[in-house]
């Protein structure tokens, strides 16, 4: 009898874990750089484990495993063991072509925007940079305005209601923008828009200077963006501005592409209250600096060519060798001096036009890597074996969202076709190559470049060609971690209807779990829906216990 009973609980127990979703999970990012991070990391698994979640998806730049100090790979070893005591897989976080999987290996690996004709002169053994025509393309301080609307070429947010002419409170000159009275705008919105005309294939250079009192709130809502004519976006960043501070100068740097007109805004986006002000803007292309930032690779070949007769030059005999990239940064760059040996077909006073290709950058600091340079599959490889040796995984994730640079080297286009193919075909390859190692792997992948209804379209930022159509050339058992709340009903249930296999990754650092609470809903909605994620990027953990708690006891899988 006391076996039958037995018996009976163990099946009635394993009925309650089949109501359970097979994917609890919680977000952690941490490099394991020091005994404290380890420690932290702990804490949260112990945590985790209490409230039945079972998989942390764990960034900690796995994918370089093989770089890795000792005593880090030790710490990764407590850490699996400490996993393994609670109940928790850890889930790799790998392979981010949006955020510049290995160019810690090597920077030119880089996606590049190509550069054009940039004019440089030889001068007797050297060639230098000559200032392009129209390099300095707008300055803006203000000065002309009539009551509260300024003579510009564009337009500010609601003249006399949010945007006001100030001859009080001025950087330079007798007048700044004001900005204020933000809540007065459905979206909070005070902003400046100037229009300018561009140089196709040149980089630009956004400068200006604001001053603050009293932002609410203070982190995000001031932005620096371009928008192309044809709506795409070329660049913006969110610089952080004290809720209130003095004048101070903010720079901001986007590309052209191929475009000859654009619109640059400066301003708030979601403001509350407070006030900006902002005077003093200019813009100038690289013509003024010259050759910077030069990648080198097969994909990205560097050109000196005769301005006059069109004679191109050879590397190494005509002018000396031109090194690629050391390192990617956004700070001052010193202008490319060629030297010209002796014997150089080069004469003095030669006009040459020299084509090169720069870091595609988004914002402040993100840079993709090219996905048609056929090394950096030889780097995923010898990434997979380090990840089976540190891991041996069985679930992995592709961290393959916002790719916000491609299609424009000469690799890219040397394939004649679109974003949504050459996504798609990276994607199966980092699929096949998992497999190589680990063939029954579940792979997972972030929604957003595979999904119609979030960043799978067309004019994505620096992209040459669409992403649309990308979901049909992945591999059909994929898993698909969608993340996009307020359009989580209309991605569910797009790749429930492809046929796959799809996640809810929830929580975005609120303030409570509301936000979870409907993500379940369209979980239990869904069909093949394999589980839930808290996905805290800002590593807010206090309402993960709870988390855990909503998931057990809200979860219903079986549709």
């Amino acid at each position: 009898m006391k076996i039958k009973w037995m018996a009976l609980a163990l099946m009635l127990t394993g009925l309650l874990f089949a109501e359970q979703y097979e994917d609890r999970w919680f977000y952690v990012s941490r490099m394991l750089n020091n005994d404290q991070e380890l420690a932290d990391v702990e804490e949260l698994v112990r945590t985790a484990g209490k409230v039945k979640l079972n998989g942390m998806l764990f960034s900690c730049g796995v994918e370089g495993y093989d770089t890795w100090i000792p005593a880090r790979k030790e710490r990764l070893a407590k850490l699996k063991k400490t996993c393994d005591e609670n109940g928790v897989e850890i889930i790799p976080i790998i392979w981010s072509i949006g955020y510049g999987t290995m160019l810690a290996h090597n920077p030119n690996y880089v996606e590049g925007l190509p550069i054009k004709d940039m004019p440089y002169v030889a001068k007797g053994n050297k060639a230098y940079v000559m200032e392009d025509k129209g390099a300095h393309v707008a300055s803006c301080d203000f000065e002309k305005h009539n009551g509260n609307t300024f003579a510009i070429k564009g337009w500010t947010d609601a003249a006399g209601q949010r945007s006001f002419a100030d001859t009080e409170v001025k950087h330079s000159g007798e007048c700044s923008v004001r900005l204020e009275n933000f809540a007065a705008d459905k979206h909070g919105h005070g902003r400046i828009c100037i229009e300018v005309k561009l140089k196709p294939n040149r980089r630009y250079h956004m400068k200006l200077f604001a001053k603050s009192e009293g932002l609410v709130p203070n982190k995000g809502p001031f932005k620096m963006q371009f928008y192309r004519m044809d709506g795409s976006q070329g660049g913006a960043i969110e610089p952080d501005i004290e809720p209130t501070q003095d004048w101070k100068e903010y720079n901001f740097v986007f590309f052209s592409g191929e475009a000859t007109a654009g619109r640059i805004y400066t301003g708030m986006w979601g403001g509350k209250e407070g006030k900006l002000w902002i005077d003093d803007i200019t813009l100038e292309s690289d013509g003024v600096a010259g050759v910077t930032d030069v990648i080198r690779r097969p994909g990205t070949p560097f050109t000196v060519k005769n301005a006059q007769t069109g004679q191109i030059y050879e590397e190494g005999k005509d002018y000396a060798k031109v090194e690629g990239l050391k390192k990617l940064s956004n700070g001052p760059k010193e202008s490319l001096v060629l030297d010209l040996p002796e014997g150089s077909a080069i004469k003095d006073g030669d006009n040459l036009l020299i084509n090169f290709y720069q870091p595609a950058r988004a914002g402040t600091w993100q840079y993709s890597t090219c996905m048609s340079e056929p090394i950096i599959y030889e780097e995923f490889k010898t990434s997979a074996k380090a990840i089976m040796e540190a891991l041996n995984p069985r679930k992995w994730f592709l961290s393959m969202d916002e790719v916000r640079a491609g299609g424009t080297c000469a690799a890219c286009e040397a394939r004649h076709t679109d974003m949504a193919h050459i996504l798609g075909d990276c994607i199966t390859k980092q699929y096949q190559i998992i497999k190589g190692v680990r063939p029954d792997a579940d792979v997972y992948i972030w929604s957003d470049m595979l999904d119609p209804n979030h960043n799978a379209h067309d004019k994505y930022y620096n992209c040459k060609g669409t992403f649309e159509g990308s979901w049909n050339y992945i591999p059909k058992d994929l898993i698909i971690s969608c993340w996009y709340h307020e359009r989580r009903n209309l991605s569910m249930p797009f790749f429930e209807g492809l046929g796959f296999r799809t996640q809810g990754a929830a929580y975005y650092d609120s303030d409570n779990l509301e936000s979870c609470r409907t993500w379940l809903e369209t979980c239990n909605n869904t069909k093949n829906c394999t589980g839930i994620m808290y996905t805290s990027w800002r590593r807010k953990y206090a309402l993960l216990a709870g988390f855990g708690e909503l998931v057990w006891n809200g979860s219903n899988p079986k549709k």
